[in-house]
């Protein structure tokens, strides 16, 4: 069972259960490979299917180590791109609950354009 107050969140997906961590190596991590501030990251990803398949790698590599671009988007193709963004949203939020009175991480309201994941 994942931890929510530890900014993590379970779902399944291809017959296996996995774990979406957005703690504080992850926001590191985000902040480095996509050159944004934490902050800024609920409007990057209402617009960008490649902003939202690169979090949820990084969100998943704490439990399940490195996985590719091509990897991370097959599990979101899987599951949807509104579920992604859903349990990132989710998993970020559980990672700072203090914050959850001032101001969410938003997901996405609508689907991003994108060809495919």
């Amino acid at each position: 069972m994942a931890a929510k107050l530890k900014g993590e969140v379970s779902f399944k997906a291809l017959a296996s259960t996995f774990t979406l961590v957005v703690d504080f190596n992850a926001i590191c991590a985000i902040e480095d490979e996509l050159d944004i501030k934490i902050d800024e990251i609920g409007d990057r990803l209402k617009g960008s299917g490649k902003t939202i398949r690169s979090v949820f790698r990084i969100g998943l590599a704490a439990r399940h180590g490195t996985l590719t671009d091509l990897e991370a988007g097959n599990l979101i193709q899987e599951i949807g791109v509104m579920k992604a963004a859903e349990l990132l949203a989710e998993a970020m939020t559980a990672s700072f609950p203090e914050a959850k009175k001032a101001a969410s991480p938003r997901a996405p309201a609508t689907a991003p354009e994108t060809a495919g994941a």
